[in-house]
């Protein structure tokens, strides 16, 4: 009687089966790192499908071969997500909230800066680049000083690097001229901070020009938030650090803080 008949095929044929399965279950344990690489569903189909070739191989060990290669084929690119800048640290003063945030300009070269935003009880009155209100109400020139500059923001800005002062405009208006107007915003603010600051401290303004981007989570009842009195505080800087291109990092895609995406510039230049 020959030994090839179809009951010999069928033991040889699990015998197969069982030798792919042994295969896969020894170079598993040594796998397990690649299950925190993520497509761990592809690499198991991946073992299913050799198993499959085993079944049917004309060699027993054709199965191990099989699924081996399957694990050491060349690795592929691995896709990485932008990585989400830092949430600023927020505290709050009497007038104000103070952002602590960091970035780093195009070269990887670090910068922090604290970032004064007056509450919106405080704004530049609309059409206008040197009256800022209070709920609504002109502040005298005598005393906008006083009233922007609370002991905690002077406090702020006194071990600063350098300051900068932003100027802002709403989206009402021709493009040209608010942009012409924020200009003219930060140049004040550069004015009023100056005397709280030490002669030696550089001042410079940065033009973020005019809002531009809508917002559907923003408030709906008027503009006025589109136009907010900024200043930063440079609290440090990695030597060589662009200092714009690390505040423009460090302020974008932080929540309550001015994208500099939503607006139509960033020009920033020394005021002295």
């Amino acid at each position: 009687m020959s030994d090839t008949g179809p009951d010999e095929e069928n033991r040889k044929r699990w015998r197969r089966i069982k030798m792919a399965w042994r295969a896969w279950r020894l170079y598993d344990k040594g796998s397990g790192w690649l299950h925190h690489a993520g497509g761990l569903g592809a690499v198991k189909a991946n073992v299913v499908m050799a198993a499959a070739v085993a079944a049917t191989a004309t060699a027993g060990t054709y199965g191990a071969i099989a699924i081996r290669d399957t694990y050491i084929a060349p690795k592929q690119p691995v896709e990485t997500a932008a990585i989400a800048p830092a949430p600023a640290e927020v505290r709050q003063t009497k007038n104000s909230f103070v952002f602590a945030i960091e970035g780093k300009d195009k070269a990887g070269r670090r910068g922090t800066f604290d970032v004064v935003v007056l509450n919106k009880n405080f704004l530049w009155v609309r059409g206008s680049s040197d009256e800022l209100e209070k709920d609504g109400k002109t502040i005298p020139a005598a005393d906008v000083a006083s009233a922007v500059l609370d002991e905690e923001v002077r406090s702020a800005l006194a071990d600063a690097k350098e300051v900068i002062t932003v100027g802002t405009a709403s989206q009402e208006g021709d493009a040209s001229e608010e942009l012409a107007r924020a200009e003219r915003r930060a140049k004040q603010a550069a004015t009023l901070v100056a005397p709280a600051l030490t002669p030696s401290t550089p001042i410079s303004a940065l033009n973020l020009g005019q809002y531009r981007e809508p917002c559907a989570n923003c408030e709906t009842g008027g503009t006025s938030w589109q136009r907010p009195f900024i200043v930063v505080a440079v609290k440090s800087l990695e030597p060589g650090t662009k200092v714009g291109e690390a505040l423009s990092d460090a302020m974008s895609g932080q929540q309550k803080l001015p994208s500099p995406k939503a607006y139509s510039a960033f020009d920033l230049t020394r005021f002295r």
